[in-house]
């Protein structure tokens, strides 16, 4: 098994977006994928998981009409030792990531650096990893020496622009390097950050893309990964994590607490 990610940025009519549904729900039954993909006018936010063939002859058809997803588009391909997904979810929403805030993604070009580039910033400790995720994400791994943007959900990241800039103060002789989980989230705070007057970069295809350039060799990830999947964590190696669901709220537990409701749990 497999699991078959990618996200695009492009205006899909309001009145096709009843129809794309349709069309990706008839290829994910055609295919045996499931997984959860979000739509929107912004664009659309995909993760399914099946067999390697499948998701090919998927995601060959998405390329194709109607769809015509982007040939720059970021694809990610990644083996699961466990159940990602034991549905198929498919949701219209008025945004593929919640962000309150309209960005001007232009403001994107030359803002991303790769792996290498990054891994290169941090042996020589010229990099600021700024982890754009929520606070129970972090709680459970990040970047080595890593600044946490203090929220409990993303759309919350705007009301801390003060605390960024203290962060920015700080550290003025360095390079700072946004980063989450697949690169969805910075493709927003980046423009919103650089509209704002700061010099940052994101990671380009985030914490995933970073795990399979050097998951498997030396790299600077402390703990783990937790993905939205029935995984919940995942290593640097794309093997299951130890991170188990709470059963009051569905967040992860850590240390036989959860992180967000606070409930004990043994399991």
């Amino acid at each position: 098994m497999e699991i078959l990610q990618f996200y695009e940025f492009k205006t899909i009519p309001e009145n096709q977006l009843e129809f794309f549904k349709e069309w990706f729900y008839k290829k994910c039954i055609q295919y045996n994928l499931k997984g959860l993909i979000l739509l929107a006018k912004e664009g659309i936010n995909l993760s399914v998981s099946g067999d390697l063939f499948f998701l090919k002859q998927f995601l060959n058809e998405c390329y194709q009409e109607p769809f015509l997803l982007g040939k720059k588009t970021r694809i990610r391909i990644q083996p699961i030792d466990s159940i990602a997904y034991k549905k198929l979810i498919i949701k219209i929403k008025p945004q593929i990531i919640p962000f309150p805030v309209e960005v001007d993604h232009s403001l994107n070009q030359n803002r991303f650096i790769s792996p290498e580039e990054f891994q290169k910033l941090m042996e020589e400790e010229k990099a600021i990893p700024v982890d754009t995720r929520n606070y129970y994400e972090w709680k459970i791994g990040s970047f080595k020496n890593s600044i946490q943007f203090p929220i409990r959900t993303f759309r919350d990241l705007p009301n801390h622009i003060e605390w960024f800039k203290e962060q920015y103060k700080k550290n003025v002789d360095k390079i700072f390097v946004t980063f989450c989980t697949g690169g969805i989230r910075c493709e927003k705070v980046v423009p919103f950050l650089v509209e704002k007057g700061y010099e940052v970069y994101q990671i380009e295809g985030g914490i995933l893309n970073y795990f399979f350039t050097f998951g498997n060799s030396k790299h600077f990830w402390e703990g783990e990964c937790f993905v939205f999947d029935e995984r919940y964590s995942i290593l640097p190696n794309f093997k299951k994590g130890t991170i188990q669901q709470c059963e009051l709220c569905g967040q992860p537990v850590l240390n036989y607490r959860c992180v967000r409701c606070g409930n004990f749990s043994i399991a």
